[in-house]
Parts: C-alpha cells; structure tokens; sequence
C-alpha cells in the first residue's frame, strides 16, 4: 500500500470513529490526531516538493571533504561536521 492510500486509509478509520462517537473529549481526541497527521502529511509533501536532485549531490560531495577529517564518528550529521570543521579552523 503507497503512503498516500495508507494516509487516506487512516484518515478514513478517524473521520468513522469521529463520526460514531458522541463523546466530546473522545472527538477532541481524534481531531489532534487527524491535525497531526494533516500537518506531517503536508510538511513532508513540501519537503518531498522542494528537494532538488542536485542539492544531494552537492551534499555527498560536501560530506566527502569533511569525512576524511575524522573529527567526528562516522554518520555525523553533516552540519555537525561543517561546525566542528569550522572549529577546527578557528582554534588557535
């Protein structure tokens, strides 16, 4: 199942329980949860939107610079590694 059904999915089970229950702090409930779920949904749609293939390339070959370094374990997020360079750079 793709993410988008799995999403739709979820969503659909939330609006039946919405709809079957009368009790309000149960409704509040299920509405948290499905503002949640809208609002990753949405943040991760933008992300997925804004990704530029180049910009990945660009970053690997950033980290390439940076691992050789060995100033920090491998799988250092990468602007953790920027930093500790730049650190490195400015230490007297």
């Amino acid at each position: 199942m793709a993410m988008n059904e799995e999403f739709e999915q979820a969503v659909k089970e939330l609006r039946d329980l919405y709809n079957e229950t009368d009790d309000v702090k149960t409704r509040l409930g299920i509405r948290r949860e499905l503002n949640k779920m809208y609002r990753h949904y949405d943040m991760k749609a933008a992300l997925e939107a804004a990704a530029d293939p180049g910009e990945s390339e660009t970053l690997d070959e950033i980290r390439s610079h940076l691992e050789p370094l060995v100033l920090a374990p491998d799988g250092t997020p990468l602007p953790e590694l920027a930093r500790l360079a730049a650190l490195k750079l400015t230490e007297k």
